[in-house]
């Protein structure tokens, strides 16, 4: 992919998708640093909006711009509020601690409570539909908590759901807000990079009939339950909700090309965002990714 052409892409995806969903640049003054596992960062930030109702919803994604330049942009990256505090404007987000060197870790690693940092949102991602009065079956691994944790705490009584919980950390669901109806599914894996369990749960469910979908987790993995449900069960494509959050091998910032690729693709076929579904993005595209990078 032409460097020019790839910057122009990915500068126009941004704008286009912060536009479509009311987003803001705004800064977030970091007023605490804690870790509340030994692979997870809590950061707690304090930001001045007019848009507290929005980043009050459950699921609401932001995107941190780093002071880091490539190619004459922020790099940044995207992450899930774990939770919102309208009354003090603060908002809690956790980071996955990895032993590369990426952007988000070099931040992680120089950050200092009074530090300032860029972000963009609030982006409300998709959440279970409680209005469907159906069974919740979700999926998350550990960049997907944050996520979870705020779709629990907006929890609809008397809806029922089994909760498959993929992470590093053994203790990590006590604090969760769980209730009653929900049944859990701890699955404890040894390497941040094992992928695959979620799957391998989805498998043994036989019966979708009144049940609806939610899951984020590594994007091949991510894939492969969206066939599941779709091809195999016949679900409704509206009672299927799946995000892939990472994907395996590959740098957020060349994911990032490669989704304003295939946007423009999407575009040029006459689409919008509003149907825009990276999950579409063929396999061969993504796998291009390091060609793209030379």
């Amino acid at each position: 992919m032409n460097t020019v052409t790839s910057k122009q892409n990915l500068k126009s995806f941004t704008d286009k998708n912060a536009a479509r969903h009311d987003m803001q640049q705004i800064e977030m003054s970091i007023v605490s640093i804690t870790q509340p596992f030994p692979s997870i960062a809590r950061i707690t930030g304090k930001i001045d909006t007019s848009q507290a109702e929005l980043w009050a919803l459950p699921n609401v994604a932001l995107r941190l711009l780093f002071a880091n330049i490539e190619n004459n942009l922020p790099i940044s990256r995207v992450y899930t509020v774990r939770a919102f505090d309208a009354e003090k404007s603060k908002i809690e987000i956790d980071l996955v601690k990895h032993a590369d060197l990426s952007p988000a870790m070099q931040w992680l690693n120089t950050v200092q409570v009074g530090d300032n940092i860029k972000i963009i949102g609030p982006r409300p991602h998709f959440a279970p539909d409680f209005s469907l009065d159906k069974h919740v079956v979700m999926f998350a691994d550990d960049t997907a908590i944050p996520a979870l944790y705020s779709i629990l705490q907006h929890w609809q009584k008397g809806i029922s759901a089994d909760l498959y919980i993929e992470s590093f950390e053994e203790n990590i669901i006590q604090q969760l807000p769980l209730s009653d109806q929900i049944r859990i599914h701890f699955l404890h894996k040894t390497d941040h990079h094992q992928t695959g369990w979620l799957f391998a749960s989805a498998l043994q469910i036989d019966d979708c009939t009144n049940k609806t979908i939610w899951a984020a987790c590594e994007r091949s993995e991510a894939r492969a339950l969206r066939e599941l449900f779709l091809e195999e069960h016949k679900m409704d494509k509206n009672l299927v909700k799946i995000s892939g959050y990472w994907k395996a091998g590959v740098s957020s910032s060349d994911l990032d090309k490669v989704r304003a690729k295939h946007y423009l693709q999407h575009t040029q076929q006459g689409k919008t965002l509003a149907e825009y579904d990276d999950l579409d993005m063929p396999n061969e595209i993504e796998n291009d990714i390091s060609k793209d990078s030379l």
